[in-house]
């Protein structure tokens, strides 16, 4: 039989080379013309090294590229070496049969020539992106390089910068007084200042900057081009005098500032439809159809940034229009501005704001196919049900239900049947766009109250008191009412119930501050059925005994969020999680007098969990060139149970490996500290800890088009705050922790699909904690065993 297999490989191998042989990519190619292999490497003369440079090098390259037949990710220079589309063309391009149509049109590709390329017309608009950038003197060439097949060719083209202008002075004139003003206040943030490269990129850039400016600034009608740039570069050779200028035929209502008179809303759910209700509040007008309004009054005026008596700001202008479509009520909405009359001296502004009510209900249904590195794949099934806008206030209330199953070699070593999991279903949530706090005064009472004041105060004769100023969000704030249940089924060993709830709050007042408060996430935790086999793995493990036990787990949490302002080269996130379980419940019982270290204090018959849990997780990026990056990642996290417990509860310890950790291996494979599970196949149960310590360092580089590589260091473990006798050398001491860290590097690929990622990593370890009977570093006995490959969604930090 092995000779049989032999011979067939054979044969094949040979028909195989044979059409390679006999397949040609020039036989259709029309006399007098050459067929385009690809670009040479472009040839950079007579430049000096800089950020400018690099960025103008890199803008050329993607002028002068022309991808060739058969072009591997988009490279202009890189191809595949089966260009079957190419073979297929020359196949039957000549073919009139319905078959070769057919074949064209389906699988073949057109020869790209060399008269295609246009390296004329390629060489003149790099020529004037040189100009444009500031090398007023630069040249570009190009050769064709003929390959050992007369028919076929590439280019080469050959780039002379020669020297960089810069601006020598800039200076803005003709402003009014108050414009002018207020452009000496924000020099700090110009663009273009002495020494800097003269580009006509920047030069616009700083020109859109101080239309900006005015438009914050209540100049609702100035526009870009009522100011334009006169440059002199006779002055000083190689430098450029420049002057942006306000010209003289501005309109006249471009230089005044307006603020805000009156405001209407227009609520429609079909564009053209007839609005027949109305509603008047103050400076507010609401029109409608039907009864009343779909959305109530006081959700809308949250959202509302620009209100009367306020200057005109285009930055909340556009910060309104995000926060409304954000609300997931409206699917489309417009602002337009009109002045209030029609004299030479008005700067009012009536404000119109039109909503086009989106579809109230949505049903989806959503399938996966899962694969986890624990061995166990299957499909999964979620069916939801969403009613937007549920009581008039921007509400969401979503119902879904989710059921998966899993099937997987046996996890225990003296097993070889089949082992099918499954775990099904439902969660019910409502999201209001608002903080819900039961204790604080109503916002209408509220304002009623304060009316009622400014009333009897105008009566008096005494100054009215201000109105408060309603609190501005960069988000909208919301509250997240969540419940769920689920049943876990794993085969011979547990069915276990969880049911849960939980009240959310999370705001974010600037950019770069994100909070979220969870005062009470109750859980609770109950093992339905277990089987005889799982009751020996507790025995031998009394630590997953208590931490798998029924119980309730009534958790508080704070996250608090910082990331960099948005454009920066190499910004930062920093986010940390409190968490504590029950301690307010406990000290409920100190006040009865029990005492706080009693164990098994119960809360609805059953036992509660109490701890306390830290976490802090730390991104840095550094932007080496353009889309080339540097991360450095470090998470740290503790939980320390007390009291009521002696052990935390099994869904809140931490675990290292996977795709998003140390990718060199898998899920809960490494850990707690030196130990290793006796058994592979059920380490995933006992590899988890009290404390983690995280860190990964990678290099993100752009290869071409939308791919991108990876080069990483991974570095990570867990450990228990105690000793453990059923995981020995498991316990976290400062003087090992350098010595017990997992260490892995590894490789990736990442293609950018510009709304989400798809990563591939193949993860290879380096140094493991556990002893192996080896004592050096690389401490791995076979190099197949310290490897993993993990395809995922996203980047991992």
């Amino acid at each position: 039989m092995k000779e049989i297999n032999k011979f067939i490989c054979l044969i094949t191998a040979i028909i195989f080379s044979v059409f390679i042989q006999s397949c040609s990519t020039t036989k259709a190619i029309p006399e007098g013309e050459q067929l385009y292999t690809g670009m040479k490497s472009t040839r950079y003369e007579n430049y000096q090294n800089s950020p400018h440079f690099t960025n103008v090098k890199e803008e050329l390259d993607l002028i002068l590229a022309t991808t060739p037949n058969a072009s591997l990710f988009g490279s202009p220079s890189m191809r595949s070496p089966f260009p079957i589309g190419l073979w297929i063309w020359n196949s039957f391009a000549q073919d009139s049969t319905a078959f070769g149509k057919w074949m064209l049109r389906a699988f073949a590709s057109k020869p790209i020539l060399l008269s295609a390329t246009t390296p004329d017309l390629r060489a003149t608009v790099g020529k004037n992106l040189l100009s444009k950038r500031g090398y007023f003197s630069g040249k570009i060439s190009y050769e064709t390089i003929r390959q050992r097949n007369p028919r076929k060719a590439k280019l080469r083209y050959t780039v002379n910068i020669g020297p960089l202008c810069t601006i020598d002075s800039i200076s803005y004139t003709n402003f009014p007084p108050a414009a002018d003003s207020l452009i000496r206040t924000d020099t700090a943030a110009a663009i273009i200042k002495k020494g800097c490269p003269f580009d006509v990129a920047s030069l616009e850039q700083e020109r859109q900057r101080i239309t900006s400016l005015f438009r914050n600034h209540g100049y609702y009608y100035y526009q870009g081009d009522h100011a334009s740039y006169l440059a002199d570069t006779t002055l000083n050779h190689g430098r450029a005098t420049v002057r942006l200028q306000m010209v003289d035929s501005i309109p006249p209502r471009a230089a005044r500032v307006w603020t805000i008179r009156k405001q209407t809303i227009n609520f429609r759910r079909e564009i053209m439809e007839e609005l027949h209700g109305q509603r008047i509040r103050g400076f507010l007008t609401m029109n409608y159809t039907h009864s009343r309004p779909p959305v109530r009054h006081r959700t809308l005026t949250n959202d509302l940034m620009l209100r009367p008596g306020d200057t005109y700001s285009q930055e909340r202008h556009q910060q309104m229009l995000n926060k409304l479509n954000s609300t997931g009520v409206f699917s489309a909405t417009s602002l337009t501005f009109t002045p209030s009359d029609s004299s030479d001296t008005c700067t009012t502004l009536d404000m119109t704001l039109d909503c086009l009510i989106e579809k109230p209900y949505d049903f989806y249904i959503e399938t996966y196919g899962k694969g986890k590195t624990s061995g166990k794949y299957g499909p999964e099934l979620i069916i939801g049900f969403a009613k937007r806008n549920t009581f008039r206030g921007a509400e969401l209330f979503n119902l879904k239900a989710h059921g998966a199953y899993e099937w997987a070699s046996a996890r225990n070593d003296n097993e070889n049947s089949r082992i099918n999991d499954y775990q099904y279903g439902a969660e019910a949530s409502l999201q209001i766009p608002r903080i819900l706090n039961p204790f604080a005064e109503p916002p209408r009472k509220r304002h009623r109250r304060i009316e009622q004041k400014r009333r009897e105060a105008f009566l008096k004769g005494l100054p009215m008191p201000p109105v408060p100023k309603i609190k501005q969000f960069y988000e909208t704030p919301i509250t997240l009412l969540r419940t769920s249940v689920d049943i876990i089924n794993r085969a011979k060993y547990f069915k276990r119930h969880v049911v849960s709830g939980e009240l959310t709050y999370a705001w974010r007042p600037t950019e770069q501050n994100t909070y979220q408060f969870t005062p009470l996430s109750l859980t609770y935790e109950f093992m339905h059925k277990t089987t005889k086999q799982f009751q020996e793995l507790t025995d031998s493990m009394p630590y997953l005994k208590v931490s798998m036990a029924d119980q309730f787990i009534p958790k508080a949490s704070f996250q608090y969020t910082y990331q960099s302002p948005s454009g920066l080269l190499n910004p930062i996130k920093w986010q940390t999680t409190v968490s504590e379980a029950s301690n307010l419940i406990a000290l409920g019982a100190l006040i009865r007098k029990k005492p706080w270290d009693e164990k098994n204090k119960k809360m609805f018959k059953n036992p509660y969990a109490q701890f306390l849990k830290l976490e802090t997780k730390f991104t840095k990026l550094w932007t080496i060139k353009s889309h080339t990056t540097i991360a450095a990642h470090i998470n740290i996290g503790a939980i320390w149970a007390y009291g009521n417990s002696t052990i935390a509860p099994y869904t809140e310890q931490f675990y290292v490996g996977g795709a998003n950790s140390v990718r060199a291996f898998n899920v809960r494979e490494i850990g707690p500290g030196r130990y290793r599970s006796t058994s592979r196949n059920r380490s995933y149960i006992e590899q988890t800890g009290d404390i983690k310590v995280l860190a990964n360092l990678e290099y993100r580089p752009h290869l071409v088009g939308n791919l991108y590589g990876a080069l990483f260091l991974d570095a990570g473990n867990v450990w228990t705050l105690q000793e453990d006798s059923s995981r020995p050398s498991s316990e976290f001491k400062f003087k090992n922790f350098l010595k017990e860290m997992a260490l892995g590097t590894g490789v990736g690929l990442r293609y950018d699909l510009d709304f989400f990622i798809i990563r591939l990593d193949w993860g290879i370890g380096l140094h493991v904690p556990y002893a192996t009977g080896i004592t050096r570093f690389y401490n791995i006995p076979k190099f197949r065993d310290a490897q993993t490959l993990h395809l995922a969604i996203g980047l991992p930090f």
